[in-house]
């Protein structure tokens, strides 16, 4: 049920458009991912690490092996992603965590963790992480120097809507 959600939420990209529309709210959408995720981390109490590194199904246990993305998702979406491989992960953490959260129900709060960063893929936007930074490509440059610490208390922004 989850992992096909997830699946039409990144087929139904307009691949596109990726990249092409450049919107200031984007950098909003990283900030808020940056906020999930560190909250996932004092959620369960596990030691944060980069977020470019956040498989959050195997930080929970998952063994399955890693998803590979092109067994999932069309092939405009693997020509678009292809070229941005901190992207491809995140949308690999997803769709590992949807099959996750199929058997393990009880983590289904943690799906919407990544949804910030798709919905910039959704919006035609597109980000990057680099060395020590997320970039949101034309918008804005968020550094990762601390990011625990400046983001796990930050009030949540509000993306719906956008």
């Amino acid at each position: 049920m989850y992992l096909n959600k997830a699946l039409d939420k990144i087929n139904n990209i307009k691949w596109n458009e990726v990249g092409t529309i450049i919107s200031k709210e984007d950098a909003d959408l990283g900030r808020e991912f940056l906020r999930r995720v560190a909250g996932f981390y004092k959620e369960e109490s596990i030691k944060p690490m980069k977020p470019m590194f956040t498989h959050i199904a195997k930080l929970l246990g998952d063994t399955e092996e890693e998803v590979e993305i092109s067994k999932y998702c069309s092939s405009l979406v693997l020509e678009t992603i292809v070229k941005n491989t901190s992207a491809k992960r995140i949308f690999e953490f997803y769709i590992q965590l949807s099959k996750y959260v199929d058997k393990n129900s009880e983590y289904e709060k943690y799906l919407n963790v990544y949804e910030p960063l798709i919905r910039i893929f959704e919006r035609g936007g597109s980000f990057i992480f680099r060395m020590h930074e997320l970039e949101i490509e034309n918008v804005a440059y968020i550094s990762m120097n601390e990011w625990y610490d400046r983001f796990v208390e930050m009030e949540p922004i509000n993306i719906e809507g956008m």
